[in-house]
């Protein structure tokens, strides 16, 4: 089990209905319960009653995990193969994904 500490980045599973698979990254304000559960302070959601104030929400270890290490964008991580599990961010979350199929772009040189 991953521990999780004060200020702490990390990304919380959505368990909404429609949003099944997505995370959204939160930072941690609390430990509780020796750790099972925590209270965590979204980044991109907000309050419903008051829309200046980000969600804050306590949350059970199962849906949290760490944030991914800095991306390093070179040729070489850029290359993805069928059936590759991925996050992508898209919408404001990370969305957990399996690559299924490849566009390759093609250029047309002209002399």
């Amino acid at each position: 089990m991953v521990v999780f500490f004060e200020g702490d980045e990390v990304k919380v599973c959505s368990k909404e209905e429609g949003f099944f698979g997505s995370y959204y990254e939160a930072k941690i304000i609390s430990p509780l319960n020796n750790n099972t559960l925590y209270r965590i302070k979204y980044k991109n959601i907000i309050e419903e009653e008051d829309q200046t104030w980000p969600l804050v929400e306590i949350v059970s270890t199962d849906e949290v995990r760490p944030m991914p290490p800095p991306a390093t964008i070179t040729r070489a991580t850029q290359v993805f193969h069928y059936l590759d599990r991925i996050d992508a961010f898209d919408k404001d979350c990370w969305w957990v994904g399996m690559i299924f199929f490849i566009i390759v772009e093609k250029s047309l040189e002209l002399s």
